[in-house]
C-alpha cells in the first residue's frame, strides 16, 4: 500500500513500512537563509506526517485487517 505525503510517500507491505522520495530533487533552489529554513521545515513536516502514517499502518497490521470483514494475520483460520 502506498500513500503520498508531500515530497515523500509511505510504502507498506509484508516487510514493513518505509519512506520513499518522490523525486531526486527534494527542495527548490534557495538563495537566502529564510528560504532554506522554510524548505527544510516543510520537509520536516512531511517526514513527521510520514512517521505518523507508518505508525498507523504498522498498528493496523498488528491489530487486524486493513479492510473490515477480511481476515487478518492475527485471526485463527478454522478448517472445516
Amino acid at each position: 500500500m502506498t500513500g503520498i505525503l508531500g515530497k515523500f510517500y509511505v510504502e507498506h507491505g509484508i516487510h514493513g513500512a518505509r519512506v520513499m522520495a518522490r523525486s531526486l530533487q527534494i527542495t527548490a533552489g534557495s538563495i537566502d537563509d529564510e528560504e532554506i529554513d522554510t524548505n527544510i521545515e516543510m520537509l520536516k513536516d512531511d517526514l513527521e506526517a510520514c512517521a505518523r502514517e507508518m505508525k498507523r499502518l504498522i498498528r493496523l497490521n498488528r491489530t487486524g485487517s486493513l479492510f473490515e470483514g477480511w481476515p487478518s494475520a492475527n485471526d485463527t483460520v478454522l478448517n472445516g
